[in-house]
């Protein structure tokens, strides 16, 4: 049995060089549970997008400006447990963030596991 470790991403056929730490939520029904006067009274639920959240590493061979520009691709997450998830519709988020780090970005997208 292999546990997550790390995840590797990949977007438009290119692969990032990202730094450990990456995170997926697939998106989907999103539940809120509802509480009146007498206690508990069920679940709201709504559709939220699925996101990838990852630093990648600011080489020379990175362009923010490219990643900025990012929309409708495909963005594929690979896991070192050998899961995959993938999105043919994935979109740069917020403004894409440069420290000391790395590149800060965030992905949206409806990602399924392949």
């Amino acid at each position: 049995m292999s546990i997550h470790g790390r995840a590797f991403i990949t977007i438009s056929g290119k692969r990032y060089n990202s730094k450990e730490g990456a995170t997926i939520k697939l998106g989907g029904e999103a539940g809120t549970p509802v509480v009146g006067d007498s206690g508990y009274a069920g679940m709201q639920y709504q559709h939220e997008a699925g996101q990838v959240d990852c630093t990648i590493i600011a080489s020379d061979d990175v362009s923010i400006t490219e990643i900025q520009k990012l929309k409708n691709v495909n963005l594929t997450f690979d896991s070192d447990n050998g899961k995959s998830y993938v999105s043919s519709n994935a979109s740069n988020g917020p403004v894409p963030e440069l420290s000391k780090d790395g590149i800060k970005v965030t992905f949206y997208g409806d990602f399924k596991e392949v």
